[in-house]
């Protein structure tokens, strides 16, 4: 029992204190890495605050990529120190781990093709972690992308785990700037002309207040007269906002628009129809022959 016990405690010393050693630099990586990432986000240059957003929102995707590669990097070299340390010798492991990663490739050809689809999703910035983004009938924020997956969160709080190999159409709602297009319906009665000077009148207001002039970045422009609807005319108008707040600015555009409209007396139709009634014509008798 004493030789045990001094055998496990030369080991301890020895090997032991290694192997602690070699746990506690792999958990002090991991943690700088994350450091070494926020802080370089804090010196990313930019002319303006929309330019310095979208280049937050890329380092830091790519920051998280590459914190991933480096730590499964480093816990690769630390299990094969970790191996040597206790003794296991790694030539014949390493010899039967290429043999096991052949027959692993022929039935892991779907996580190859999501690998080389998230490469290049993150290679052409298709979207970034904070994008919004549509994928098929799903739609949410990106909060995780890797190379193997991309996790969305929609409005209803559901998570949406997305293999990248499964990825065909993606639509980015938030890159680089967003767009509001919205149509208002008036009434057959109304004066056109007047209703769009209003929403013009509307759409200066909205950009000079706080705060959503610093979301506006260009003012509202009226396209027209859209089309004649079953109980009015629709004029549709777009403005141009700072990514993901075109739902904030077009919440409030459609708030003011019902708003004065009710204060000018414009009235905004509802669907109607219009009942025209006769009276039934008598029989016609025909004579007989």
């Amino acid at each position: 029992m004493a030789e045990l016990f001094k055998s496990i405690l030369a080991w301890m010393t020895s090997s032991g204190i290694k192997i602690i050693g070699i746990i506690i630099g792999l958990l002090i990586i991991h943690q700088m890495s994350k450091w070494i990432i926020k802080w370089i986000e804090k010196f990313i240059p930019g002319k303006d605050l929309l330019e310095i957003t979208e280049t937050k929102k890329r380092a830091h995707t790519l920051g998280n990529i590459l914190r991933h590669a480096l730590l499964i990097l480093v816990v690769l070299i630390a299990i094969m120190m970790i191996l040597g340390e206790l003794g296991i010798q790694l030539g014949p492991l390493l010899a039967t781990a290429g043999i096991g990663a052949v027959a692993i490739g022929f039935g892991a050809q779907s996580l190859i093709k999501d690998i080389i689809s998230g490469f290049f999703i993150i290679l052409e910035n298709q979207y970034r972690i904070g994008d919004v983004i549509k994928v098929g009938d799903v739609s949410g924020m990106v909060e995780q992308l890797s190379l193997r997956r991309t996790v969305l969160r929609d409005l209803e709080g559901i998570v949406h785990t997305i293999p990248n190999g499964e990825i065909k159409i993606v639509s980015n709602l938030s890159k680089e700037w967003s767009r509001s297009v919205i149509d208002v319906e008036v009434s057959y009665d109304e004066d056109i002309d007047k209703v769009i000077d209003l929403l013009i009148e509307i759409g200066k207001e909205l950009e000079n207040e706080e705060p959503y002039k610093n979301s506006i970045l260009e003012p509202l422009q009226i396209l027209g007269v859209e089309k004649f609807g079953e109980s009015g005319v629709s004029i549709r108008m777009m403005i141009k906002t700072a990514p993901l707040k075109q739902w904030e600015i077009g919440r409030e555009l459609r708030r003011r628009i019902k708003k004065f409209f009710d204060e000018k007396g414009i009235q905004i139709p509802f669907p109607h129809r219009v009942l025209i009634f006769r009276e039934r014509s008598e029989k016609i008798k025909l004579p007989k022959v």
